[in-house]
């Protein structure tokens, strides 16, 4: 509601902006009420309010904020809008590095700044955003001809700019189709006709190697063709947009130092812009038919193949004109995908499409018609009905834009769509192989650990940093080698620096101990790596796996001893029957005294050696199982991914490797094999205790982040302490790193005793018992949407960009599977910006 303070003339109109600028209580700003505002200002403000062209704004030594209706949407839904008011630094905090110099530079100098397609991302619609730019500053100026503010003219190129991306990726795509063709393929820029690509075969019809006129002028690359024509073809397709295509065109080329007479059916293509439609260039598919030409039997034999158009369409193109959605100018991509034939133009979409009806696309349309907003999807399945009946359900990029008249009144919808159900299902089968991966390494009980080259730090999973007794993930390089002894540190660094090293194989395995830094407990493990390299071949990490191999080696020492001593007990028997011997040749009457001596020892002897060799069977067998199970495991994965190239494969052919060389190991030992055993979960636990030691290890953090922390008294249960530990852990660095930022984290650790007919319908037990202990950490954090309370239990998942909050996303997997390994569950509540409360519920009996 307007009132007398806000009834200035030159904020009249202006739209939403207008508004808004007229109910702002612009007094407690440094520019004082609009009356104080000097004439330039008022004059160049309603200029801004009432263009139709994205303006911005920026005046006064605070750089006071003020911009239209037309810049608007570039602030996106859930951003920066309203800006009106603010000071310029606080608004474009995250780019001002970048554009506060140079309103500056404006305001000092008095020169404008112009950019064209300008990366300059900023945060909008929740999240920060690439958006692309063209865009002016131009100094504004005062009453008394001082420069007082920067005027902002801009417009957003994003979709511009990725379509012009997108049509080169595709015109790559096109060329790589043909790479091996018969055919010759080339793409010609508009911009003086320079060559863009061009496949072998069109270097072998011209007499040139690609690369060698790639980049170059059409006429400067053939200088021959000067005078011919096609440079005046290739402009009047460009400039028409209509396809230049003929058959048996003379073409004077010089081959092999020779100039020649060619036939070849040409086609000229005009090349557009996914967004903007805007020709960029020219599709040149050329036909080598000289043979045809002189032999004219040859050309009638093949005729139909010499009239062939390659016609390149990167995605399905269609405008909806109108609000009945009218079908025009459809690409034969998107008549080939909807299936209903080539007479598809004029017909209503929910006439031609009826299954829509029920998949919110005729809803989405009519609301960009009637907003006049764009709409953007990825990875949308439509269902299709063919004209079989089959239903086809693929996954597409949505893309669907306005258009405006002249009276700037939306009159089409252009849809692009592209279909990505290959990739969609790349992505699920990469996700599968990643879960099955984990399996394979929880299976094999192997830890992973990563090498940041450039920054010097380690990074551990979890069963990692058990067995180093580490409360944080990553360490730099001092820290990292602390864990191990001294006689075995330099051996180490200098192993791990050599396989860094450029030019070395970028394999890296080795066998040492590790110390336990809380425990003081020895390890031996066995560690296997490979470096990771970038595109111009420099190191950036060095990953792999450890496996604690302390019990083979034992054994392997257990054997050993084992052998060497019934070697001595044989050399011991073959004394005394030597000794025997001679006493024999002394007197044939103690013979047959001694012989019933040899063979009592004879048969001690092959007792001993029967002995032994159940003894090694039974160890063989029991310990050979395991290993059995983890290679056929990764034959089972190694043979469902072997097409694969990614890291993951490589983490198996490494288990499968270490598993061989094991394999090979236990044969040569007599064919024993390895006891696995159980940890111990019949000992009764205090969680007080555990909590405790948890507590003690996150100090330094509850410390740095102010953070309280209140715990009751918490009960003794049976489980393994370890574990335990590790769900703690992971529930209280949780609490401790989601918090708000400038809120100190408050977390409270309560407990009570519920009966079975308590528990919540989403808790699954795995052990039956009349009563349970649950346990809540309730934090003050950020928070989480409890739609995700399904996935935050599963493992690699998370709700947070690695930008925002560091972690692997494993934690609450881990704290998972411990509570269930003790027979209980674990579940959350939570909103977002009003913290979390996660229970556990363990037995009580």
């Amino acid at each position: 509601m307007e009132t007398a303070t806000n009834n200035y003339p030159f904020l009249s109109g202006g739209g939403e902006m207008g508004e808004l600028t007229r109910n702002f209580d612009w007094s407690k700003t440094s520019l004082g009420a609009p009356d104080q505002w000097p004439i330039s200002l008022r004059t160049t403000l309603g200029i801004v309010l009432h263009s139709a062209f994205p303006m911005f704004l920026f005046w006064g030594n605070d750089l006071v904020c003020f911009y239209n209706d037309a810049f608007r949407p570039s602030l996106g839904v859930d951003g920066k809008h309203p800006a009106l008011g603010k000071q310029g630094p606080e608004v474009w905090a995250e780019i001002w590095d970048f554009i506060g110099p140079m309103i500056q530079q404006v305001i000092r100098s008095g020169k404008p700044v112009f950019f064209e397609d300008q990366l300059v991302p900023f945060y909008r619609n929740g999240h920060i955003e690439d958006i692309y730019w063209t865009f002016s500053y131009s100094p504004a100026y005062d009453d008394t001809s001082q420069i007082k503010g920067v005027f902002v003219t801009c417009t957003e190129t994003t979709k511009s700019v990725k379509g012009r991306q997108e049509l080169e990726e595709s015109q790559r795509q096109v060329l790589a189709s043909f790479e091996q063709s018969p055919i010759g393929i080339a793409i010609i820029s508009e911009d003086d006709l320079i060559l863009k690509m061009a496949n072998p075969f069109y270097g072998y019809l011209v007499g040139r190697k690609p690369e060698d006129i790639v980049g170059k002028p059409l006429l400067e690359a053939m200088p021959e063709l000067v005078g011919q024509g096609f440079d005046d073809l290739m402009r009047s397709v460009m400039a028409t947009g209509t396809p230049y295509i003929a058959n048996e065109v003379a073409v004077d080329m010089v081959r092999n130092n020779q100039l020649e007479t060619l036939y070849v059916d040409l086609t000229y293509q005009p090349q557009r812009e996914a967004n903007s439609g805007r020709i960029s260039g020219v599709l040149v598919v050329v036909i080598d038919v000289t043979q045809q030409v002189q032999t004219r039997k040859k050309i009638e034999e093949s005729e139909a193949k010499q009239r062939a158009i390659i016609a390149a369409v990167p995605a399905a193109m269609v405008l909806f004109v109108g609000r009945e959605l009218v079908v025009e100018m459809p690409s034969q991509n998107f008549i080939d995908i909807i299936d209903r034939g080539p007479d598809v133009t004029g017909k209503p979409l929910r006439a031609l499409m009826p299954e829509l009806e029920s998949q919110l696309f005729l809803d989405i349309l009519d609301n960009v018609y009637t907003s006049g907003q764009p709409y953007n999807d990825f990875g949308t399945q439509v269902d299709i009905v063919q004209q079989d009946g089959s239903v086809t359900h693929n996954f597409f990029n949505l893309i669907y834009t306005p258009l405006f008249n002249a009276d700037g009144q939306v009159y089409a919808i252009l849809s692009i769509a592209t279909d990505v159900t290959d990739v969609i299902k790349a992505k699920k089968a990469l996700e599968e192989a990643k879960e099955s991966l984990h399996g394979a390494i929880e299976l094999a009980e192997l830890a992973m650990w990563s090498l940041d080259i450039e920054k010097g730090t380690y990074w551990y999973s979890a069963r990692f940093m058990n067995w180093l007794g580490l409360s944080e993930e990553t360490k730099n390089l001092d820290e990292a080698y602390n864990p191990l002894p001294d006689a075995y540190r330099p051996m180490v660094v200098n192993a791990i620096a050599a396989t860094i090293q450029p030019g070395s194989s970028g394999l890296y395995e080795n066998e040492h101990p590790i110390i336990n830094r809380l425990t003081g407990q020895e390890r031996i493990i066995h560690v296997q790596g490979q470096v990771v390299y970038d595109e111009s071949g420099k190191p950036v990490t060095l990953n792999g796996t450890a496996q604690d191999v302390t019990q083979h080696r034992q054994l392997q020492l257990a054997l050993e001893q084992l052998v060497y001593q019934r070697t001595e007990e044989l050399a011991v028997a073959n004394a005394t029957l030597a000794a025997t011997n001679v006493e024999l040749l002394d007197s044939n009457t103690e013979y047959a005294s001694v012989n019933e001596d040899l063979e009592e020892a004879n048969d001690l002897l092959k007792r001993s050696n029967e002995n032994l060799q159940q003894f090694a069977y039974i160890a063989s067998h029991d310990l050979q199982e395991p290993l059995r199970k983890i290679q056929q495991f990764g034959d089972l994965l190694r043979t469902r991914f072997a097409p694969s190239s990614s890291e993951e494969l490589v983490y198996l052919e490494r288990m499968q490797s270490a598993a061989s060389r094991m394999s090979t190991l236990i044969r040569d030992l007599l064919n024993f094999s390895r006891i696995s055993t159980q940890r111990d979960t019949s000992t009764a636990v205090s969680l007080t205790t555990v909590l405790q030691t948890v507590l003690a290890d996150l100090e330094l953090t509850i410390q740095d982040s102010g953070a309280q922390i209140k715990v009751d008294t918490l009960p003794t249960i049976y489980g393994d302490s370890i574990q335990l530990g590790q769900l703690f852990q992971n529930l209280l660095s949780n609490a401790l790193k989601f918090h708000k930022p400038g809120i100190a984290p408050h977390i409270d650790v309560t407990t009570r005793l519920i009966e079975t007919t308590e528990l919540p319908s989403t808790i699954k037990p795995t052990r039956l018992a009349n009563r349970y202990h649950r346990i809540d950490v309730v934090d003050n954090g950020v928070g989480f949407d409890e739609k995700y309370l399904d996935r935050i239990f599963q493992v690699f998942q998370r709700l947070h960009g690695k930008s925002e909050f560091a972690g692997t996303g494993i934690g609450l997997a881990i704290c998972k599977k411990v509570a269930t390994n003790h027979g209980g569950d674990i579940t959350a509540i939570s909103q977002l910006n009003q913290g979390s409360t996660f229970s556990v519920y363990l037995p009580a009996e």
